[in-house]
């Protein structure tokens, strides 16, 4: 019997790592004579980076330290991948501006900034690389990547050609962007988003309406960042506003693909592929994927929806995990052949995302798939 692992994290409890291991160990508890193979994924967001690692392992990871997403916190050490033979670059804007990098009574995405992906890119390109691939997932911030954009050599103007600082509240003070201090290295490289959300730039499903509240914003705020948002969105060739993706990470996908020619591609899709995930799974009897949360969004460019679609091409059962299962999930249109919240028991949230009780039930909750799956597969 062969059980493929291809679970993300689970956000704020544990790793893709963490949960893969808990997952193997419940199966081998059940069924010690399995195969068992855990395959890293990711959406774009944290984990991204280990994913393609391990598809990848020519590659090297490179430490800047940059600008956090708030100027009054401390510098971050990030990291990135890098192919020196493929001039290639791999950066998770969350480990530079990602939202688990402010402290909950710290987050405003008014005054957030992407000033240090930018940071991670410039030195990347420094390095030699002329592709950079971005995963543009768990940002803290709703800048349009005005910030990325400034390190990388763009002025942001005001009506009286002031300098405007790159962050959300100042959106739509932006009268002129000056691309005159873009380097040639800067123009000469091709940029890959890689995200999980197929957003607008602004408007009710926009940029910050959909993601502002769990960034920090009120609801006036949201409604402040939007108008933001929609007055910079003039500034762009037209079209970008409407694209697929384009609200992605606080517009970061909108504001590169409008001033550095950026394609966007479904962060699932691009690491799969990479992964070569269809021939690793083609003789698989069961698949488990999962994470933190299942919801509406799942089978839209999340992990788990795109390990579902491998396993459904490939004709193998597909079984999800998750933390918890949002109301909007319509679990009978979803085609897995099974969801399982791992929550044992009545507790807080902050019981229920405690790591070592995350990963408790994670176990506890595969070893009765895996029950009642060696079962069914028993000869008769």
């Amino acid at each position: 019997m062969k059980i493929v692992i291809a679970t993300d994290k689970f956000k704020g409890s544990a790793t893709s790592a963490q949960v893969a291991q808990a997952v193997s160990n419940a199966v081998m508890s059940v069924c010690p004579q399995a195969q068992v193979v855990s395959v890293p994924v990711a959406d774009g967001g944290e984990g991204t980076i280990e994913a393609f690692a391990a598809a990848l392992p020519h590659c090297h990871t490179v430490q800047c330290e940059v600008a956090a997403p708030l100027p009054q916190l401390d510098p971050v050490t990030a990291t990135y991948l890098l192919d020196e033979e493929h001039q290639t670059a791999i950066i998770e804007l969350a480990a530079a501006s990602g939202l688990t990098l402010v402290p909950q009574h710290m987050r405003n995405p008014l005054k957030t900034s992407t000033l240090g992906t930018g940071v991670m890119i410039l030195d990347a390109i420094g390095n030699g690389a002329r592709h950079i691939v971005l995963g543009i997932g768990g940002s803290a911030t709703n800048d349009c990547a005005t910030g990325i954009l400034a390190v990388l050599g763009f002025e942001f103007l005001d009506n009286d050609q002031c300098h405007v600082f790159p962050c959300g509240e100042n959106l739509g003070r932006i009268a002129t962007v000056d691309a005159s201090g873009v380097s040639q290295a800067v123009k000469d490289c091709q940029f890959t988003i890689i995200c999980d959300v197929d957003n607008p730039l602004y408007g009710e499903n926009g940029a910050a309406h959909i993601y502002g509240p769990q960034k920090g914003a009120s609801p006036s705020q949201v409604e402040q960042l939007d108008q933001g948002v929609k007055h910079f969105a003039t500034l762009m060739p037209d079209g970008v506003a409407n694209t697929p993706g384009a609200g992605a990470a606080g517009g970061v996908g909108g504001g590169l693909m409008a001033f550095l020619n950026a394609t966007l591609t479904p962060g699932i899709d691009a690491v799969l592929n990479c992964l070569n995930f269809d021939e690793t799974i083609h003789d698989a009897d069961l698949i488990i994927t999962g994470e933190g949360r299942i919801d509406g969004q799942t089978t839209m460019g999340k992990t788990a929806g795109g390990v579902l679609r491998a396993g459904k091409r490939n004709g193998i059962p597909v079984v999800a995990i998750c933390g918890a299962l949002a109301n909007d999930a319509r679990i009978d249109d979803m085609e897995f052949d099974g969801i399982f919240p791992v929550v044992q028991q009545p507790c807080t949230l902050e019981q229920a995302m405690d790591t070592t009780r995350c990963l408790h039930n994670v176990e506890a909750t595969v070893k009765q798939i895996m029950k009642l799956f060696v079962s069914q597969h028993k000869p008769l």
